[in-house]
């Protein structure tokens, strides 16, 4: 991403404060160095994030901060706070992070951040974590944040009906890709589990009336992905 062409000493809002260089000590032995907008930038951003402030210009900074360096994690921090500070719409900061994380795809503050902002969200959200993830695994498709994230999604928001297919897709284009395999195994070990809850209370399963019945208390997704997945069952 580019960097902005000013950096925040220029900014109106900021005329008010006093930037805090970074303490390395009396002597350094081998101090690092950094270029001249990142150091301006971080200088700021200690300021603001020492004083506790919370802001729309705080918030500004980090973003700043962020495209520089995406993997500070006291950043990524510090924007959580202000975003709730601000009651600000995480819809525009999922938007934000999805730019940051397609140069970054494999940087852990991002997909951390991007889970924060989908628990906020809830199972609204479920189809276009799905959709981010499938651009991202696009591009490599053993992209392990990737797929720990999109678990996670399926798992805490949803989605599940058209999983089998997404990994028949990828296995089409790649029959050796242990990451699809590892997905549809995920998704036979969970509706397993969920069958296997109902025959608890069904233990006489004698007719497709009665598997039927059995069904009652799981999911529609899981449901169905259980009988796409009934094949591997019958033949263990």
């Amino acid at each position: 991403m580019e960097h902005a062409k000013s950096g925040p000493g220029s900014w109106p809002e900021m005329a008010d404060v006093v930037p805090v260089p970074q303490d390395d000590g009396p002597s350094p032995v081998v101090p690092i160095a950094y270029r001249d907008d990142f150091r301006e930038v971080m200088d700021y951003f200690r300021a603001l994030y020492f004083a506790g402030e919370r802001s729309p210009r705080a918030l500004r900074l980090t973003a700043e901060a962020i495209e520089l360096n995406p993997g500070n994690y006291t950043v990524w921090h510090f924007r959580r706070l202000i975003l709730e500070a601000l009651d600000y719409d995480l819809l525009q900061e999922m938007n934000f992070v999805e730019k940051i994380a397609k140069c970054n795809p494999k940087n852990y503050q991002i997909w951390h951040h991007k889970r924060w902002l989908a628990e906020k969200l809830g199972p609204d959200v479920a189809n276009k974590e799905h959709e981010f993830t499938m651009k991202i695994l696009a591009l490599d498709a053993k992209n392990y944040h990737a797929w720990s994230h999109r678990q996670w999604v399926l798992q805490a928001l949803g989605g599940w009906e058209s999983e089998l297919q997404y990994c028949n897709k990828l296995l089409e284009e790649d029959i050796f890709n242990n990451s699809a395999w590892n997905q549809v195994m995920l998704c036979a070990s969970l509706c397993l589990k969920n069958f296997l809850f109902c025959m608890q209370f069904h233990p006489q399963i004698s007719s497709s009336f009665e598997l039927h019945r059995s069904f009652h208390s799981m999911s529609l997704e899981n449901c169905t992905l259980f009988l796409d997945l009934l094949p591997l069952f019958i033949n263990v």
